[in-house]
C-alpha cells in the first residue's frame, strides 16, 4: 500500500480533484473509494466543473462501505426476514435458553423481545461490518466474560432459521470480503489503481477486500487529507492514530465560537452569518447540521430569508404517511371493535385516496361532530350515530372498515398488503422512495409469512414490519426553494466551499457515542479494532483538524451551538472544542458555559403592531365598517338580537370584539382528540336534567323526601347520559357522570328545603324573544324563575363552576376611570365611597343578570332579585347565591346598580349597533382578556390583519 499525502491547506474535495487532474487525464480508468456517497456525488461534479472546456470522464467513484458489499441476490434475507430469526432465535424465555446472557427474567411480552432481537441484529451487522465473529470476541475476552458462548449459540440458531427459510444471510459474506469480480476484472484490463481518497476509517473487512486486490495485481493508494509531516500520526492504511489524535490540541480560536440559548437563536445566528458572509462577496457557503435536531429551526428560518434547506440524508421513514397509516392499523387491530381507530383512519389521505373516496373531509367533518356532541367508545354505537345524523358518510366508512378486516386475517397481512399496493403506489405519486422501501419490506413479509407460517397474529406482523421500517430513511427531492444543503458531519470533510458553517457540535454527536454499550464495552471494542469511542474521538479530532486547515488561508470556518435541545434538554458542546493550550482553558470554558438565556418575549400588547390602525390613526376609523369595509353589521341591519353573550363579549375587549366579528373567528372549534365533555357540553347536560327535575316537582307535595328525590333525579340523569353518550361510553365520561350525581344529589335536597322554605319553580329555561328594551331587540334564555309564598320573585342562572359572588362576577374596579370616555362619553363608572370617603369606581364586566331582572320587572311587575345557583364539583360549594343589593343605592352612590346597568346596556348596544368602540381594553385600562384573537394574528407581523382587513395598517405602540 502506498500512502501520499495531499496537504490540508484547502478542502478535501478540491485536493483529491487537483491530484487526479495533475496525475493523468485518463483517470476515468481508476476506482476512487469516498468516505460517503454525497462526498462521491461532490467529487464528479466537482472534477467536471475543474475542466470547463473538456469532455471529463470521471472515475468510478463509489462509497468506501459498498466496495465490499455483496450483489443483491433473490435468496437474500431481507433485514426484516432477519429480525424474524432473531426473534425465534430468542424463543419465548430466553433467560431459559441463555441464561448467561439474560441472568434475570426478561419480560415476555412481543414488544420487548422485539426490542432485544432489533439488538442483537444491530450487534450482530456491527460485529460483521468490522469482521469480527463471536469466536475471535470470546478470546479477546479471555474468558472473562461467560456471555458469548451463549451469544455464539444464538447467533448460529439465527443462521439455522434463515437456513431453514432457504434464506441467504448476506452479512455472512463480509467475512470474508474481496473487491468486487467485475470491478476487479475492468481494473485489471485497463491498468487502473484503486485511490481510497481521504476514507479516515477502514474496517476490517474493507483492508481485508483491499489486501485481495493487491495480491491480484490492482495497485492501491492511499491519499490523505494531510500534510506529509504528519505522516507518523496516522497508520499504514491513512486512519489517524488514537493515541495520538484522541488528546491533540486543536487550533478552534475563540471568534470561531457562537453560543446560542436554543435552536431559534441558534438559527437565525447562522442567518445572519450567512447574510454577512454573502454581503462580502462570498457566495460558496456550506452549512453543516452535526444535530439533526437542528433541522426543523433552521429550515424555518431560512425560508423566512427566501432560501431554505435541503437534507441530502433524506428523512426518517417515520415521519412518512405509510408509517403513520400502520399505527393507525396496529392501533385498529388492537383495539378491535373501538371508536378511536375510525377516526384515526379516515384522517388518513393516503388510504383515502388509496381506497377512492373523495368525500374525505365530509366524512371527517361528521365523526368529528359525532364525537365532539356523543363521545362514540365503540364502533358499533359510532356508526349508530353516523346512520342517524349523517348517513352520507356511511359508504364511506364502510370502505375503510372492510380495508381493515382485510387486513386483519390471520396470516394474511403481507399478501393483502401486497394486493392494495399498486392503489397505494398510484395515490403515493411522485415520492416513489418511500414507497419502494415499504414494498421491499411487505415482500419480504409476505414471503416470511408463507413459508414459515410465523408472526400470523396481524399485529405481531405489524409491529415487525413497523420496526424494520423505523430506521429506513427516504431521499427528499430538492425543492425550488432549497438554496442550502444540511450536510452531516461526515460530509462537510470533503466539501469544496471556502465558507463553512457547522452548527450543532455537541457532546455525544461529534464525537459519536460514549455510552456504555450492554453487548460491546469499549476495552472489547479496542482489543477488536472495531469503531470503540477512542478511535471515533481520533477520527473527528483530525476531520475537524484538517476543516480548521483547509479555511485558513481562504474562507471562513464558524461553530454555532445551542445551549438546549427543540425539547429544551440541555447540550454541553463537544469536548474537541475544549481542546485548546492549558492557559487557554478557563476562558474556553467560560466561553462554552456561561450563562446565555433567551430573552424573554414581549407580552403581546407591546410587540409590534398591537395597537393597529389606518395610517390616518383610528380616528378617521369612525366604525367598523371604515376598518373593514366588506363587514355587514347585522346589529345594524337588524338580523340579529342583542344578548348578554354579545354585551359580555364587547365588554372583555370592543377592539377584540370587532376584530373577531369582521374576521368570523370561531372560538368553537371541533376537538377531536377530546375523550370527556366540555365545560358547556357538562352544564348542558346539568340545565337539562334539572329543566326535567323542576318541571316535575315545582312545588312541595305530600310524602317528598330527599331520598325520593335524589333517586329520581339520579334515573333522569342516567336517562339523558345513555341517550346523548351510549349505554357502554368512555371512562372519562363515566367519572364526569358520578361527578354529577354527587352534585345533583345535592341539589335534591337543597330543592326540598327551598320548597319547605316557601319557594315555587314557576318557570324553567325561559326563552325570550325579541324583548324590547328602548328600541333594542334582545333573545335570551334564563335557567329558572321562583315565587316565594309572600309574593317576591328571584330569576336564577345555573353556574356549573365554583363562582364568585354576582356582584364580583359583574362588575369590577377601575384603574383608569378618566380613559372611559374614549369609549363612550355616555357611559359613567358605577361609583361608591368607602367609610374612609375615598371613592371607588367600578364598571360592568357582566349585564347578564340585571338583563334578567329588567326583564322580570316588566313580566312579573315588582322587584326580582337574581342569584346564582352554583352546582361546582366540591359539593361543598353548591348553593345559592343572591344579589340582594341590586335595587337599593349602597351608601355614596347616586343611583342603584341596576339603573347604573340599564344605561351601560342601551349605550352598548347603540355603540354595537353603530359599530363603534374601535379601541383596546389595554387603552382603556382594563384587564387583557382570557381569550386573546389578536396573539396569533399579529405575534409574528402586522401584516396578518391588513391582509385580512384590507387596510394599510401601521405599528403603534401603546401609550
Amino acid at each position: 500500500m502506498h500512502r501520499f499525502f495531499l496537504s490540508w491547506d484547502k478542502p478535501a474535495c478540491c485536493a483529491v480533484a487537483e491530484r487526479l487532474l495533475a496525475v493523468e487525464m485518463d483517470f476515468y480508468k481508476h476506482a476512487v473509494l469516498v468516505p460517503t456517497r454525497e462526498s462521491g456525488r461532490q467529487l464528479r461534479e466537482f472534477l467536471t466543473a475543474s475542466c470547463p472546456e473538456k469532455a471529463v470522464f470521471p472515475p468510478h467513484v463509489l462509497p468506501a462501505d459498498q466496495f465490499i458489499q455483496p450483489e443483491e441476490e433473490e435468496d437474500e434475507a431481507t433485514r426484516l426476514e432477519e429480525l424474524a430469526a432473531w426473534m425465534q432465535s430468542l424463543g419465548d424465555a430466553p433467560h431459559r435458553l441463555y441464561p448467561r446472557l439474560f441472568p434475570k427474567r426478561m419480560p415476555d411480552d412481543f414488544s420487548s423481545l422485539l426490542d432485544m432481537a432489533a439488538a442483537l441484529q444491530t450487534l450482530s451487522h456491527s460485529m460483521l461490518n468490522h469482521g469480527v465473529t463471536c469466536g475471535q470476541a470470546a478470546d479477546a475476552c479471555s474468558g472473562m466474560d461467560e456471555r458469548w458462548p451463549d451469544l455464539s449459540r444464538l447467533f448460529s440458531r439465527c443462521g439455522g432459521h434463515l437456513d431453514g427459510w432457504q434464506l441467504r444471510n448476506r452479512t455472512e459474506s463480509l467475512l470474508h470480503a474481496a473487491a468486487p469480480s467485475h470491478l476487479a476484472s475492468t481494473l485489471l484490463e485497463t491498468g487502473g489503481q484503486i485511490i481510497v481518497a481521504c476514507v479516515p476509517d477502514i474496517p476490517r473487512p474493507l483492508k481485508h477486500a483491499l489486501r485481495h486486490a493487491e495480491e491480484q495485481g490492482i495497485p492501491v493508494q492511499i491519499w490523505v487529507h494531510a500534510p506529509e509531516e504528519e505522516r507518523d500520526t496516522f497508520d499504514d492504511w491513512g486512519c489517524p492514530r488514537p493515541e495520538i489524535w484522541a488528546e491533540r490540541a486543536i487550533p478552534v480560536r475563540e471568534e470561531q465560537i457562537r453560543v446560542t440559548p436554543g435552536p431559534g437563536r441558534l438559527a437565525a445566528e447562522t442567518c445572519r452569518i450567512i447574510a454577512q458572509t454573502a454581503e462580502s462577496g462570498k457566495t460558496d457557503v456550506a452549512l453543516g447540521v452535526c444535530d439533526p435536531d437542528m433541522n426543523v429551526a433552521l429550515d424555518a428560518r431560512l425560508r423566512s430569508y427566501g432560501w431554505g434547506l435541503y437534507n441530502p440524508e433524506g428523512r426518517p421513514f417515520a415521519g412518512t404517511g405509510i408509517m403513520d397509516l400502520l399505527r393507525h392499523l396496529l392501533l385498529a387491530v388492537e383495539e378491535n371493535g373501538k371508536a378511536r381507530p375510525v377516526f384515526n383512519l379516515m384522517r388518513s389521505s393516503l388510504l383515502c385516496a388509496s381506497l377512492g373516496i373523495r368525500d374525505q373531509q365530509y366524512c371527517c367533518a361528521s365523526l368529528d361532530r359525532v364525537r365532539q356532541k356523543f363521545l362514540p367508545e365503540t364502533e358499533e354505537y359510532l356508526l349508530k350515530r353516523l346512520r342517524t345524523d349523517h348517513p352520507g358518510a356511511i359508504p364511506s366508512v364502510c370502505k375503510i372498515l372492510e380495508w381493515r378486516d382485510r387486513m386483519k386475517e390471520p396470516r394474511q397481512l403481507g399478501e393483502r398488503l401486497l394486493a392494495w399496493y399498486p392503489a397505494l403506489a398510484a395515490a403515493y405519486g411522485a415520492d416513489t422512495e418511500a414507497a419502494e422501501t415499504f414494498h421491499s419490506c411487505i415482500s419480504g413479509l409476505a414471503r416470511l409469512q408463507k413459508k414459515s407460517g410465523l408472526f400470523s397474529a396481524p399485529a405481531m406482523a405489524l409491529q415487525l414490519l413497523m420496526r424494520c421500517l423505523h430506521a429506513a430513511r427516504v431521499k427528499n427531492g430538492r425543492k425550488e426553494h432549497a438554496v442550502l444543503d444540511a450536510l452531516g458531519w461526515m460530509e462537510l470533510h470533503f466539501r469544496p466551499e471556502k465558507n463553512l458553517i457547522v452548527t450543532g457540535l455537541n457532546e455525544g454527536i461529534v464525537p459519536e457515542g460514549g455510552m456504555a454499550d450492554q453487548f460491546m464495552p469499549e476495552p472489547l471494542r479496542e482489543s477488536l479494532g472495531m469503531d470503540s469511542f477512542s478511535r471515533k474521538k481520533a477520527r473527528d479530532s483530525f476531520l475537524l483538524t484538517a476543516l480548521i486547515h483547509s479555511r485558513e488561508r481562504e474562507g471562513s470556518l464558524f461553530f454555532v451551538l445551542s445551549r438546549t435541545s427543540s425539547r429544551n434538554d440541555p447540550l454541553t458542546p463537544s469536548s474537541l472544542l475544549m481542546r485548546c493550550a492549558d492557559e487557554e482553558l478557563p476562558r474556553r470554558v467560560e466561553l462554552l458555559f456561561r450563562e446565555c438565556s433567551a430573552p424573554e418575549p414581549p407580552l403581546p400588547y407591546r410587540r409590534g403592531g398591537w395597537h393597529i390602525q389606518p395610517a390616518e390613526g383610528w380616528k378617521t376609523a369612525t366604525d367598523i365598517t371604515a376598518m373593514a369595509p366588506g363587514y355587514r353589521n347585522p346589529w345594524k341591519e337588524r338580523e340579529k338580537a342583542f344578548s348578554p353573550t354579545t354585551l359580555k363579549n364587547f365588554l372583555a375587549c370592543p377592539m377584540r370584539f370587532w376584530v373577531r366579528e369582521a374576521l368570523h373567528l370561531n372560538e368553537d372549534e371541533f376537538q377531536p382528540d377530546k375523550e370527556d365533555m366540555a365545560a358547556n357540553e357538562l352544564g348542558t347536560m346539568l340545565h337539562d336534567v334539572l329543566e326535567q327535575f323542576c318541571r316535575l316537582h315545582p312545588s312541595l307535595e305530600d310524602g317528598m323526601t330527599t331520598a325520593s328525590l335524589q333517586r329520581e333525579i339520579g334515573e333522569i340523569l342516567d336517562e339523558t347520559f345513555t341517550r346523548q353518550y351510549g349505554s357502554r361510553p368512555l371512562m372519562p365520561l363515566l367519572l364526569q357522570k358520578r361527578s354529577m350525581e354527587q352534585r345533583l344529589n345535592v341539589y335534591a335536597e337543597q330543592h326540598l328545603e327551598d320548597l319547605r322554605n316557601g319557594w315555587t319553580c314557576i318557570a324553567f329555561e325561559q326563552s325570550v324573544e325579541n324583548w324590547r328594551l328602548g328600541d333594542f331587540s334582545l333573545r335570551f334564555r334564563i335557567d329558572r324563575i321562583d315565587r316565594h309564598a309572600d309574593g317576591s320573585l328571584r330569576v336564577i342562572d345555573y353556574k356549573t363552576g365554583k363562582t364568585d359572588s354576582c356582584e364580583k362576577k359583574h362588575l369590577g374596579t377601575m384603574k383608569r376611570p378618566d380613559a372611559l370616555p374614549l369609549l363612550s362619553p355616555a357611559l359613567h363608572p358605577y361609583t361608591r365611597r368607602q367609610k374612609n370617603g375615598k371613592a371607588v369606581h367600578f364598571r360592568w364586566k357582566d349585564l347578564q343578570l340585571p338583563l334578567y331582572v329588567l326583564w322580570a320587572m316588566e313580566e312579573y311587575c315588582g322587584r326580582p332579585t337574581a342569584a346564582y345557583y352554583a352546582l361546582p364539583a366540591n359539593p361543598l360549594d353548591i348553593g345559592i347565591s343572591a344579589w340582594d343589593t341590586l335595587h337599593d343605592p349602597q351608601p355614596g352612590c347616586d343611583i342603584c346598580a341596576l339603573e347604573s346597568a340599564r344605561s351601560w346596556i342601551l349605550e352598548l348596544m347603540r355603540l354595537i349597533r353603530e359599530g363603534r368602540g374601535l379601541i383596546t381594553a389595554e387603552e382603556l385600562g382594563w384587564d387583557t382578556p382570557s381569550y386573546d384573537v389578536f396573539k396569533d394574528l399579529v405575534s409574528s407581523s402586522h401584516e396578518t390583519l391588513q391582509d385580512l382587513l384590507g387596510l394599510n395598517i401601521t405599528p403603534h405602540l401603546p401609550f
